[in-house]
């Protein structure tokens, strides 16, 4: 192995710094994966703070919820509407149905949630 490496490095140093500059790249690209592979297994945040833009479905993806029980029991909205023309509600517009702040609508989202948690533990 050694006289491998001395051969290479006296009779071709360009080709060998090639090699090794490739084997850096990959071996810093190939940590960067390693260390992100974790990242790919939860996308959605978990249980994050409503915002104005979130839709229902997002919602009862971060919320390990059912679509239909957060639709339909905790936020009371009833199921999505059939057309594809309309573009899905969003919290800010379900906060102003109900009177609500995005903040009360996090606590009662969360309250839900976590009762919905509960009863499926038993």
């Amino acid at each position: 192995m050694r006289n491998a490496l001395r051969f290479f490095l006296k009779e071709q140093p360009v080709a060998f710094g090639i090699f090794a500059a490739a084997l850096l790249v990959m071996l810093f690209f190939g940590g960067k994966f390693l260390l992100h592979l974790g990242d790919f297994h939860g996308r959605v945040p978990r249980e994050q703070a409503l915002e104005a833009w979130m839709r229902p479905r997002y919602v009862s993806m971060s919320y390990h919820l059912p679509p239909k029980v957060l639709r339909e029991e905790i936020l009371k909205i009833g199921p999505p509407p059939k057309d594809r023309e309309r573009e899905p509600i969003t919290m800010e517009e379900i906060a102003a149905q109900k009177g609500v702040t995005l903040e009360e609508l996090t606590g009662i989202v969360r309250a839900g949630a976590e009762a919905f948690h509960e009863e499926r533990r038993k």
